[in-house]
């Protein structure tokens, strides 16, 4: 007959100032700001946002492509991070890549969720850190 091995401990208040990061949940995403992503375009910080498709699918990539002229003209690449709001995935990111039209895309292909549907929520960001970043969310189906 297999041993169980039960192992219980306590953590006082204090002890949690010491925990590492992932621990402790941070959120990446203003909801007040946010901009529903889709085949229309959104607008937010006068940046122009949209998706090739209006709903994301699990392994499908759809393209993702923004226009945001403060962006100054040595930034390269910016970069997509996404955490799922019903079901923790973990972070998605992606960077997207600065096109010869001074738009920015990339291809956009989401993980397999056990949901028939999901959201996922986060912000779009540049190198440089000088802009405030763009609040995105968009929906996820089978």
């Amino acid at each position: 007959m297999p041993v169980k091995l039960i192992l219980m401990f306590s953590l006082g208040f204090a002890a949690f100032e010491w925990l590492p990061a992932f621990f402790r949940s941070e959120s990446i995403y203003d909801s007040a700001q946010a901009c529903e992503l889709s085949q229309a375009s959104c607008l937010q910080n006068n940046a122009s946002i949209m998706l090739s498709d209006n709903i994301v699918h699990p392994l499908q990539p759809t393209t993702m492509t923004i226009r945001w002229p403060e962006l100054p003209e040595e930034t390269d690449t910016l970069l997509l991070t996404l955490e799922g709001h019903e079901m923790m995935m973990g972070q998605y990111q992606l960077q997207l890549t600065r096109q010869p039209d001074d738009s920015f895309s990339g291809e956009l292909m989401l993980p397999f969720c056990t949901q028939d549907a999901m959201t996922w929520q986060g912000k779009i960001t540049s190198d440089s850190g000088s802009l405030t970043p763009l609040y995105v969310s968009l929906r996820m189906t089978q």
